[in-house]
């Protein structure tokens, strides 16, 4: 059986990134470059996955497969040396070694496939994959960091070479070591030369992004989404969006963040891992790790912050925090309010100046208000406090026990007035 195995280079990339984290585990769209190469190759048809590295794994293996094979690089010895690691693993397979660099995240599953097929169909021995200068002025075809190799002449090359002697940049010495064994080279040109780019600094990561970010963006556009002034978007690979919803200037959505149809997104909106439902209006907002119904209406300026969910039909206006909460069906939060670890029922209303004062200091407690009830402008809920169906708050009461079903609760000092005081005090003639 003919088996293709890809053997990815994470050591001496000679990484200009200038990062306490190594390059290859540097993101992209929210995704390590690693992760793009390895998804690419397993998509075009990848089993087994060796990994080199130089020594230690800098957290690589929390982002790999598991059955992932490790190949640690020794230091003062060159790539074939640590390569003899997998030598047993390989001797016993009839197929194709694909040699790539973990730094070419732009590549795609397609042009590996097709690539790989064109290895097969020449009948070489080795395949380096290689792109047109984007140079307009030069005309020469660049190689690339990507090699499919017959498996026996990969591992001739590997055993033949003398181990004591080190390079810089391992993937110009496997390639030197091939062609030491004899090994016939054929070229397989890729159409587009960015899929080739290496990433090594901070330039070629953003060329990187942009690369891929369009790609994203396009795919999206194509199954019916809307966006203005795309490039001004950060979108995330695993990001869904329905048709005919529109995304605005500014929007960034990240992680697996799902976004229903008909909705409008933006400007200057920032979901990461949430929930949207369709016909939603989310503008100059932000939330995180929560979840929206359907025909809800955010912000301006609002903020959701992790575990809430707030069901349909609701407003959540301006200057309003969410926090752990969740509101059901109906129920308007208009403006300048803060509800934080509260059960909010249906279809009720809450005044400009709101309050769920939820921490004592030590612990936080939950403020539980049930439907069809009336909170009134700059009102404290101090909780754990329970306010029942239908009840109504006066504005700013500072409510610290359950009010019954119904009931008018007014918790402020009565109105004081002291006639001509302002005359008695002399401060009528400023």
């Amino acid at each position: 059986m003919h088996e293709l195995v890809t053997i990815i280079l994470a050591s001496n990339l000679c990484s200009k990134m200038k990062s306490s984290a190594t390059e290859v585990i540097q993101k992209i769209c929210g995704k390590p470059l690693l992760s793009y190469v390895i998804d690419a190759a397993s998509q075009a048809g990848s089993g087994a996955l060796a990994l080199v590295l130089d020594g230690e794994d800098h957290g690589i293996r929390e982002i790999v497969p598991k059955n992932t094979i490790f190949v640690f690089q020794e230091q003062g010895y060159n790539i074939a040396h640590s390569l003899m690691q997998i030598a047993d693993i390989l001797e016993n397979k009839e197929g194709t070694v694909l040699l790539i660099n973990g730094n070419i995240p732009a590549i795609t599953a397609e042009t590996l496939r097709s690539s790989y097929d064109y290895h097969r169909q020449q009948g070489g021995k080795a395949t380096i994959l290689a792109a047109q200068s984007e140079n307009l002025s030069e005309n020469k075809t660049i190689p690339s960091g990507i090699c499919f190799i017959d498996i026996h002449s990969f591992l001739t090359a590997i055993t033949r070479q003398d181990h004591n002697s080190s390079e810089n940049n391992i993937f110009p010495e496997i390639i030197q070591m091939l062609i030491n064994s004899g090994t016939e080279f054929t070229s397989c040109k890729v159409g587009d030369p960015s899929e080739l780019r290496t990433v090594q600094d901070r330039m070629q990561l953003n060329e990187a992004e942009r690369t891929i970010l369009k790609r994203i963006i396009h795919k999206h556009m194509q199954n019916g989404v809307t966006f203005h002034l795309p490039e001004t978007c950060l979108i995330h690979e695993n990001v869904q969006i329905g048709r005919d919803t529109v995304i605005h200037p500014g929007t960034i959505l990240e992680g697996n963040t799902v976004i229903g149809e008909n909705c409008e997104i933006g400007p200057y909106s920032r979901i990461e891992d949430g929930t949207v439902g369709n016909g939603v209006i989310f503008m100059n907002s932000v939330m995180t790790q929560s979840e929206v119904g359907n025909n809800t209406k955010v912000g301006p300026f609002a903020y959701i912050r992790p575990g809430s969910k707030i069901g349909q039909n609701i407003k959540i206006g301006d200057f309003v925090e969410i926090k752990n909460s969740v509101i059901d069906d109906g129920t308007k939060v208009p403006h300048l309010s803060y509800v934080g670890d509260s059960d909010v029922g249906k279809c009720v209303n809450i005044g400009c100046g709101v309050v769920a004062v939820n921490y004592d200091g030590r612990k936080k407690h939950r403020t539980v208000i049930g439907d069809h009830a009336f909170i009134g402008c700059n009102a404290n809920l101090v909780s754990p406090v329970v306010i029942k169906d239908y009840a109504y708050i006066a504005a700013g009461s500072t409510i610290t026990e359950e009010v019954p079903e119904y009931a008018l609760a007014i918790a402020r000092s009565r109105q004081t007035v002291i006639e001509n005081w302002v005359k008695k005090k002399g401060l009528d003639n400023k």
